[in-house]
C-alpha cells in the first residue's frame, strides 16, 4: 500500500533551509584510540570502517540553500543581520560583511569509506547511508534522533559519517570495529528493510523503510534499487578488524609475528598459528622488553598484557623459580601476565579470555 509523504509548513521550511557542511577531526590529533576494520569480498576491498571515539564534529552554516552567495550579511559595528547586502550606491551607516556560522560538538563516530568495487555512485552511497542508519536503529533498538548520518567529502564520491547524536555515548558504533558479527547483522537487516523479494513493492522507497522526516532533502534520490547489488556483496563479505594500528593488515601482522618468533620455540609458533587459524586478535608486539625490568616476554598486548609461552625448558625447577620472580615483578607494576604452558589445553585457555583474544575476522 502506497503511503503519502508528510506535507506541512515545517517540512517545507526545512527543505528550503540552510546549506550546512559537516567536518570532523580528532582533538589533539592523537589517533591512538581510532580503530579500523576492512570489509572484503573474495579478497577485494569494499568498505573501510574507521571508528573515532569523541570525534570533533564541526557544522558550518554556509548560506541559505536558495541563495547564490556564501555567507550571511552582518553589520560589523551593530551586529545587525540582513537578508541581503546593502546596494553599492546606498549610503551605508556601517560596513557589512558576509560571514559563515559554525558550531561543534563531540560524538562517537563511524566513518565509512566505500571503495570502487562496491559499485556505488553518489546517489547509491546516500541511499546506503540511510539503509544502514535505519537498520542500526532497529537492530540496537534506538530512536531515530539518537543516531545521525551525513554524506561528507567529494559530492561525486561521498563517504558516510555515522555519529551518536544522543547525550553521552551509546556504545553502538564501536561495535562495528570490535565485533565481526555486528556489521553483518546490520547489513542483513538493511536487506530486509528494502524488501527486494517483494514483487508487489515497486517504488524506490517509502516511509516504511528508507524515508523519514530527517532525510527529506534526499527523497528524490533515495532509491533502494541502487543498493541491491551492493548489499548482496556486503552480505557475503568478510570483516577484518585492525586490532593494531602498527600493521597494514591481519596477514601483515601475522607475518611480522612469525619473523620475531624464537627459532627454538615451537610453543610460540603453536600459539600464534592457533590465533591466526581462528581469526583471533594477534599480539601487538613480539619480544618486547618490559620498561624498567630486565625481562623480555614472548608477546605483548595493549593495554599492558604480557604473554609467556613456556616450552619444555621451563620444566626445569631453577628456571621456574626465575620465571616466577620475573612475572611477579611485572604484576607488581600493575601489568597483567598470561602464561601458556605447552601441556595446557591451548584452545580452552584462549577461549577463557575473549577480552584479550577476541575474533577480529
Amino acid at each position: 500500500e502506497e503511503v503519502d509523504r508528510i506535507s506541512c509548513e515545517e517540512e517545507e521550511r526545512i527543505s528550503r533551509g540552510f546549506s550546512i557542511q559537516t567536518y570532523f577531526s580528532i582533538d589533539g590529533g592523537s589517533t591512538d584510540r581510532v580503530k579500523r576494520a576492512a570489509i572484503r569480498a573474495g579478497g577485494e576491498p569494499l568498505l573501510n570502517l574507521i571508528y573515532v571515539p569523541a570525534a570533533r564534529l564541526v557544522h558550518v552554516n554556509e548560506k541559505w540553500r536558495a541563495q547564490q552567495s556564501d555567507g550571511f550579511p552582518i553589520g560589523m559595528t551593530t551586529g545587525e543581520w540582513r537578508s541581503s547586502m546593502p546596494e553599492d550606491d546606498t549610503p551605508a551607516r556601517e560596513e557589512f560583511r558576509r560571514i559563515k556560522l559554525w558550531t561543534s560538538n563531540l560524538a562517537d563516530a563511524l566513518y565509512i569509506v566505500p571503495i570502487q568495487p562496491l559499485g556505488l555512485k553518489s546517489d547509491g552511497v546516500i541511499t546506503l547511508q540511510y539503509a544502514l542508519k535505519r537498520a542500526i536503529e532497529q537492530v540496537f533498538q534506538i530512536e531515530s534522533s539518537e543516531i545521525g548520518v551525513i554524506a561528507i567529502g567529494d559530492a561525486k564520491a561521498p563517504n558516510i559519517l555515522l555519529y551518536e547524536a544522543a547525550e553521552g555515548s551509546l556504545g553502538i558504533l564501536s561495535r562495528f570495529v570490535e565485533d565481526v558479527n555486528a556489521f553483518q547483522t546490520v547489513v542483513a537487516r538493511s536487506r530486509e528493510l528494502c524488501r527486494f523479494d517483494d514483487p508487489k513493492y515497486l517504488g524506490p522507497a517509502s516511509y516504511d523503510d528508507l524515508l523519514s522526516y530527517y532525510n527529506q532533502r534526499d527523497h528524490q534520490i533515495i532509491d533502494r534499487h541502487l543498493i541491491q547489488d551492493a548489499l548482496s556483496k556486503l552480505s557475503a563479505c568478510t570483516i577484518e578488524i585492525q586490532a593494531s594500528s602498527g600493521y597494514a593488515s591481519y596477514d601483515d601482522q601475522y607475518n611480522s609475528m612469525l619473523k620475531h618468533l624464537d627459532p627454538s620455540s615451537s610453543t610460540e609458533r603453536k600459539f600464534i598459528e592457533h590465533l591466526y587459524a581462528r581469526g583471533l586478535r594477534l599480539p601487538d608486539a613480539a619480544q618486547k622488553r618490559v620498561d624498567g625490568l630486565y625481562v623480555q616476554p614472548d608477546f605483548y598486548y595493549e593495554p599492558r598484557i604480557w604473554i609467556f609461552c613456556d616450552g619444555t625448558p621451563h620444566d626445569n625447577p631453577v628456571l621456574q623459580d626465575e620465571d616466577a620472580t620475573k612475572r611477579q615483578a611485572i604484576m607488581a607494576k600493575g601489568d597483567e601476565v598470561w602464561v601458556y604452558h605447552y601441556k595446557d589445553d591451548l584452545a580452552a585457555k584462549v577461549a577463557a579470555r575473549p577480552d584479550i583474544f577476541k575474533k577480529v575476522r
